[in-house]
């Protein structure tokens, strides 16, 4: 067997192994080719430092990887790690890491981050063989909004851009890779921006997107909250989706006000990962 970057790799190919690999997961996924393109786009995934496992013609396992600057350093994010199901418990993940880290090292790599599920308990424990450890836990929740016509106390507005300093200075927590300022940077042209405004003050907003109906961020500023503005947010990301199911994921487990308000919605924590990190 031969492990290799997937920098000449046809993404046809390479969506195929993914959905393989993740067809029996605790959360099955399987994307589209469009989605595999949409995901390298936003979480800056990078082909060269994304690695397969070949046996022969055959890629039997994969890991993608993302590569940002970030606070912590030049920081790894591993977007999937998948291994076919009649190759499993041949140790190569392992071989894959073990093939990854001199090309981190040498580009001068600080911090490799990762999610897990956190019944994912085999998963789990070879991570922290490798030396990682748990540094938060992220709820992801579903469901189809249940919120009565909220009253008018902010008016709504679609923003054509994002306002990070004022965005940034309502948050109780740090978004994740997939919700982070850089990946919605990256996918700018898929999402919609709703700002609440009290006057002239903006006191809340949401980024959604409309096709996915994944809302990637939500916030409204400390001192407006407990008024109704997350719920007129809602309701109208709600009706642009025209009813149908929303997605809230990776929520930091410690922001309570958070967790109270999407729930009183009547979403519901479908999934827990935890978000695990270790020094290159």
């Amino acid at each position: 067997m031969e492990i290799k970057n997937l920098e000449n790799l046809d993404l046809e190919k390479l969506v195929a192994v993914i959905n393989l690999s993740f067809s029996d997961y605790i959360v099955p996924l399987q994307l589209t080719l469009d989605q595999l393109k949409s995901k390298i786009a936003a979480e800056d995934i990078k082909l060269q430092l994304s690695i397969g496992v070949f046996d022969a013609d055959q890629m039997v396992a994969v890991m993608l990887h993302g590569l940002r600057d970030t606070p912590n350093g030049l920081t790894v994010y591993n977007g999937a790690t998948g291994v076919i199901p009649d190759y499993r418990g041949k140790g190569l993940v392992r071989k894959m890491y073990d093939h990854l880290l001199p090309e981190l090292k040498k580009l001068k790599v600080q911090q490799m981050v990762l999610e897990v599920i956190t019944g994912n308990h085999p998963a789990i424990k070879a991570y922290e063989k490798m030396g990682y450890t748990v540094a938060r836990t992220l709820n992801c929740y579903s469901g189809k909004i249940q919120v009565k016509e909220p009253n008018q106390i902010a008016s709504l507005k679609e923003m054509d851009s994002f306002k990070w300093p004022e965005f940034i200075a309502f948050w109780d927590t740090l978004p994740s890779w997939q919700n982070d300022i850089q990946s919605l940077e990256n996918s700018k042209a898929h999402g919609r921006i709703i700002g609440a405004y009290l006057d002239d003050l903006l006191v809340g907003y949401a980024i959604f997107n409309p096709t996915s109906r994944k809302v990637n961020q939500f916030a409204v500023a400390p001192a407006y909250r407990g008024k109704g503005v997350g719920s007129q947010l809602f309701s109208y990301i709600y009706k642009v989706v025209e009813q149908q199911e929303v997605y809230v994921y990776n929520v930091d487990d410690t922001a309570v006000s958070a967790t109270v308000f999407l729930e009183g919605l009547g979403l519901c924590k479908k999934t827990t990962q935890f978000e695990m990190s270790r020094m290159v």
